[in-house]
């Protein structure tokens, strides 16, 4: 059989990779029909398109408008698809195909089934296909988003699973949970950026450095550590349409130590980057215009040996312009460091004396923490049920959005302030041993650590200990942290049993 060449065809083929679209067939085996067809009919196929894309809003295929230019600038004229709901999915693109049908622009539009629609026919039947493949997509796509407002009510993340979490269950309830790998790094990211000492790019580095991955397997860009740090979902509050909702999936941070990480990422004159060739960098802080205070390193030449010599001093970098902070020595620096850090260090005797009592109050508050936590989950549950009754309340009309919105903000906040208070007491509770022996651990080797450790052990221990960093006219400034603070009273170093009373003090 001759083939007709008046026609010029294209065939195409379409899947949305989205799951709603499960009743047609995949690519390829649209593909095998087409060709089928077109070898029963001796068609004059002369290009061949498909995509895995959504039809269900108009110019969101490539493919498809390069088919319908191809048609309009008379390269093509005719079309062979697998059925009618493979071109359109959509009102505006559905009549745009019957128009050029109608103008003769396109002359025919046929089918696997040898449907065949051309100007001449009646193009009702084709406007039903249409029509009917037009609402079903929107007949899904408001059950989905249906679906969707549903999860979120009911605590279920309404998406794909964010960094730091995957995805698991079944398909039309997917739920999140934290990632072993991921979670830890994440945690990282926003105990550094807390510090207000690390810039994105050098948590991103950091981050890529130990082989964290977006979703689609692509290294991670600062835009995309910004909207890591500054997304409630990691303290367990996401955002639906505008509306938030409390998940009940597990959080990777608390709420406190995401409102830390805001506030550093506020601060413009924390310095860019951490260096690690000196103890000190970006710890320290000039008290005139605010700049980080930095290591600057200057050769001198000596004329009587002819050998150059090293000069290292700390100065103020500068950033906001001229500051007149007078420089110091590195030398003088670390003397001053050690007199100020000294003045915590306890003796062996007190040191094994405090890691005696702290063992035995441990064991004697384990029997108190039940009933506390008994409290605070039966409020939590008070709350859960009030939320309950608010949703029975609007399903049932008896509230307006706007009612059932404003009160669901309130219940959830009395609920992650719950939470947070158990998250908290939980933690100090399970870590004060932990934390205490630590305590007095660093306070018996402190000197130690600035007589011989690394640069990045010395930056922890002042970072660990102090707080208001300051270099002031050659003059190092810093207050200790509590319970730091407790070792500079001579009545304390009396008596160390003062400092386990039944009401531990807070170890930040």
């Amino acid at each position: 059989m001759k083939i007709n060449n008046e026609l010029k065809y294209c065939q195409y083929s379409r899947k949305s990779s989205e799951s709603k679209d499960k009743q047609a067939l995949s690519i390829s085996d649209q593909n095998s029909e087409c060709d089928k067809t077109a070898t029963q009919n001796n068609l004059n196929v002369v290009l061949k398109l498909s995509e895995a894309k959504s039809a269900f809003k108009p110019h969101n295929r490539p493919e498809f408008d390069k088919m319908i230019q191809a048609i309009q600038q008379g390269k093509l004229n005719a079309i062979l698809v697998w059925a009618p709901n493979r071109l359109c999915r959509n009102p505006q693109e559905g009549g745009l195909l019957l128009q050029l049908l109608q103008d003769g622009t396109l002359k025919e539009i046929r089918t696997t089934s040898n449907d065949t629609y051309t100007s001449d026919s009646d193009h009702l039947v084709l406007q039903i296909h249409f029509g009917v493949a037009t609402q079903y997509s929107r007949d899904i796509s408001r059950n989905v988003k249906r679906g969707l407002k549903y999860k979120a009510e009911r605590g279920e993340f309404p998406g794909h699973a964010p960094l730091g979490y995957e995805g698991f269950g079944n398909t039309k309830s997917r739920l999140i949970r934290p990632d072993k790998f991921e979670v830890p790094l994440i945690i990282k990211a926003f105990e550094m950026a807390k510090t207000g000492r690390y810039s994105l790019a050098y948590i991103r580095d950091m981050l890529n450095t130990a082989g964290l991955k977006t979703k689609r397997g692509k290294d991670l860009s600062k835009s995309h550590i910004f909207r890591t740090l500054t997304s409630s979902i990691y303290y367990g509050i996401f955002q639906h349409n505008g509306i938030s909702y409390q998940g009940n999936y597990e959080p990777l941070i608390s709420k406190s130590t995401f409102d830390e990480v805001q506030i550093a990422l506020g601060i413009r004159s924390k310095p860019k980057k951490l260096i690690w060739d000196s103890a000190y960098n970006g710890l320290f802080f000039c008290p005139t215009c605010g700049c980080s205070i930095t290591t600057v390193n200057k050769k001198k030449l000596i004329k009587k040996t002819g050998k150059y010599k090293i000069y290292s001093y700390l100065v103020c970098t500068h950033r906001k312009g001229n500051c007149h902070q007078p420089p110091i020595t590195t030398k003088e620096f670390d003397k001053q460091i050690m007199e100020k850090v000294g003045a915590i260090e306890i003796t062996k005797e007190k040191w094994e004396l405090a890691l005696k009592l702290f063992r035995a109050k441990n064991a004697s508050q384990n029997e108190s923490q039940s009933k506390f936590l008994d409290n605070l989950n039966l409020q939590l549950k008070a709350h859960q049920t009030k939320l309950n009754r608010l949703i029975d309340m609007r399903s049932s009309d008896e509230i307006t959005a706007d009612e059932f919105r404003e009160q669901k903000q309130l219940v959830i906040g009395e609920q992650m302030r719950i939470q947070e208070a158990i998250s908290r007491y939980n933690q100090i509770n399970q870590n004060w041993l932990e934390l205490s022996e630590n305590f007095i651990n660093k306070a018996f080797t402190a000197k130690k650590i600035l007589l011989e450790g690394t640069p990045e052990e010395k930056k922890k221990l002042i970072d660990e200990v102090g707080r208001n960093l300051f270099l002031n006219n050659k003059n190092v400034e810093l207050t200790f942290k509590q319970p730091y603070d407790v070792l500079l009273d001579s009545s304390y170093n009396q008596d160390m049993r003062v400092l386990w009373d039944s009401n531990p003090r807070s170890f930040a």
